[in-house]
């Protein structure tokens, strides 16, 4: 009965998660999927970078399975918050840095999800045992190929676990209305290691590894150069809007990035005159971006007085709608954005608690005001206004994005020599790549 009961929870719980992801991001960009999602068992792993939002974000996107996700024990601490995130199918992980419960513990957690693959459930593993909001990917944990080999090795090899890395790239963390990619790259099996690992266990370990690492980077921005980050973010930002043409991997802008900046870099770093050059002007041309309030994903395309006013006319017209939903969200938005995002440093958590409070916070919001409604109105006008809420609220993101675009494309008129700037410094590093 309780199992049945906590399948009801969960499925509906899933369904105003996906609805809160929908309102939470312009476009989800999926690759690589439907080649692996009839797989099973499947052990899926991939980079994180932005709190519980990673794993919620597998959960939209494969809609076909149900996936188990291990996480930090340290959230469990209270027995109705072990039983809440059983219910979402959330598995504590024990690390010695959160001076909880015991490492050892993680044995009897590795057993739960060798049982889960042999019932053929999915499971989520982050390898870098941790988030960080940078654009690179951080030292592989032992954890995930422990799982894999011992969950083949007490089955004989003849388990048939799949390993499926993905990575997850988001064009703005902490902020709503942006786009989202996840990429996933080709699946393997733990069987592929049997020989390697029979005559060699560590060394088995140790090629698992570095192949999930290998293959998770392909699939996300790893911006290797870390000493210099900045500028290497500052470069993804510039060439964007040319990767896809310049780039040799045209499977997404993703991609396309990846190879580009890690490309570049590489040739940066041998020629440290050059490096020092291009990033004396990148700060200039940065300074004046900021100076000038121009948000850093605009368009470096000169615009003319015709496209400027298309884009008002567009805006003009979402503008009332934005006003009403302005006005109907007023409460639910506040709740969020002072009384709870206001007050957290950590950014990383930003888009993480708009999705998980909007989850249950709009909906009961909601229904208030049709349960108010139904006083002065008939029930079914009541119902189709409420309806109409969520479908006004997404117009609101669209004349927001809009009007983001329009601000750009006026300041650009106004100023071109930021154009001119951004020109002279895409050229330099083209150069870099035609090499």
């Amino acid at each position: 009965m309780y199992n049945i009961l906590k399948s009801l929870i969960y499925s509906f719980l899933r369904i105003l998660m996906n609805a809160s992801l929908s309102f939470s991001y312009r476009n989800i960009i999926v690759t690589g999927y439907n080649e692996i999602k009839f797989r099973k068992p499947t052990l899926f792993l991939s980079n994180h970078q932005n709190t519980f939002m990673d794993g919620l974000v597998l959960i939209k996107v494969a809609k076909n399975i149900s996936p188990n996700i291990l996480v930090r024990a340290d959230i469990f601490k209270s027995k109705w918050a072990a039983m809440a995130l059983d219910i979402i199918k959330l598995i504590p992980i024990y690390r010695k840095k959160d001076n909880m419960g015991s490492v050892a513990q993680n044995n009897e957690i590795f057993k739960k999800c060798i049982d889960l693959f042999k019932k053929g459930e999915p499971l989520l593993v982050f390898p870098e045992g941790n988030h960080a909001i940078r654009r690179f990917l951080r030292p592989m944990q032992k954890g995930p190929a422990r799982i894999a080999f011992q969950a083949e090795e007490e089955n004989n090899f003849q388990l048939g676990l799949n390993v499926a890395p993905f990575g997850i790239h988001y064009e703005n963390h902490p902020k709503r209305w942006y786009d989202l990619h996840l990429h996933f790259g080709d699946a393997f099996q733990v069987k592929d290691f049997q020989t390697v690992f029979e005559e060699n266990p560590t060394k088995a370990h140790k090629q698992f590894t570095d192949k999930i690492r290998t293959d998770i980077s392909a699939e996300m921005i790893d911006i290797k150069w870390h000493s210099e980050y900045e500028f290497m973010e500052q470069l993804r930002i510039l060439i964007k809007p040319y990767a896809l043409d310049w780039a040799e991997n045209k499977k997404s802008i993703v991609h396309a990035e990846n190879e580009l900046v890690n490309k570049i870099a590489k040739q940066l770093q041998e020629n440290e005159s050059k490096t020092d050059l291009l990033k004396d002007k990148a700060k200039v041309y940065f300074e004046e971006v900021k100076e000038n309030k121009l948000s850093e994903d605009f368009i470096p395309k000169k615009p003319n007085f015709v496209g400027l006013l298309f884009k008002a006319i567009g805006v003009l017209i979402g503008l009332p709608f934005w006003l009403i939903a302005k006005v109907i969200n007023f409460i639910p938005e506040y709740i969020i954005e002072k009384k709870v995002i206001a007050g957290v440093k950590d950014i990383t958590w930003h888009i993480s608690l708009r999705a998980g409070i909007s989850l249950f916070l709009y909906p009961l919001y909601y229904l208030l005001i049709f349960i108010v409604l139904c006083f002065s109105l008939h029930w079914t006008l009541a119902g189709i206004m409420v309806f109409a809420f969520p479908l006004i609220s997404v117009v609101m993101y669209e004349t927001e994005y809009h009007f983001r675009k329009l601000k750009n494309a006026f300041i650009l008129f106004r100023k071109p020599k930021i154009l001119m700037q951004e020109r002279e410094l895409v050229k330099g590093f083209k150069a870099l790549i035609v090499k």
